[in-house]
């Protein structure tokens, strides 16, 4: 209850400096404070995160509008990061679980819960399809990618810009596409 008041009050003396600013300053001032602000939210948003789920030390925050929410949990590993404007939700009971030096680029959508498409909407009672994403080590997701509830990325794979993933997606493949279908098998050799 105390750390929701002071929160509260931190907020408003914040948009209280931040009116006297835009009244008072040049541009350029202007822009900078709006800048650092936007800053130093993010930073109390993603410690939040930390604070919330497991998330390792080393896994990075790697832009701004990133967004983590759910009750169930969410476990980030060592030396990965996930880029700007994505989401992981990770729904009741589920999990959603991130190897270690995996790439998650920007505007990538992770769900454990969605709606079934094959029912009445017009019902009330909806029904729901829920299940762990697990993201091996090694990973490379692009841009703009949707990942579906219940979905296994293999190890050292690659998930192709603007992919939904639909399906497990095994070790060392190569994906892209919507839905996202195995393009190629890597080799394994280093060139």
């Amino acid at each position: 209850m105390l750390k929701q008041f002071a929160n509260k009050v931190v907020r408003r003396t914040l948009g209280f400096l931040i009116k006297f600013i835009f009244k008072y300053s040049p541009k350029n001032v202007l822009s900078e404070c709006f800048s650092q602000l936007t800053d130093i939210n993010e930073r109390i948003r993603y410690d939040a995160f930390r604070k919330r789920y497991d998330i390792s030390n080393s896994f990075h925050f790697n832009g701004s509008h990133i967004s983590f929410y759910g009750n169930g949990k969410i476990i980030c590993g060592d030396f990965s990061y996930i880029g700007s404007l994505s989401t992981i939700q990770a729904y009741d009971d589920c999990i959603v679980f991130i190897g270690k030096h995996t790439q998650i680029s920007h505007n990538v959508r992770i769900y454990t819960q969605t709606n079934i498409a094959d029912q009445d909407f017009r019902n009330n009672k909806r029904l729901f399809f829920t299940g762990n994403v697990i993201i091996q080590d090694y990973v490379w997701i692009g841009a703009n990618v949707f990942i579906n509830p219940g979905i296994t990325i293999g190890e050292n794979s690659i998930v192709g810009a603007n992919a939904v993933v639909t399906k497990d997606v095994p070790p060392n493949a190569i994906v892209a596409g919507v839905p996202a279908k195995i393009i190629k098998i890597k080799s394994g050799e280093i060139k």
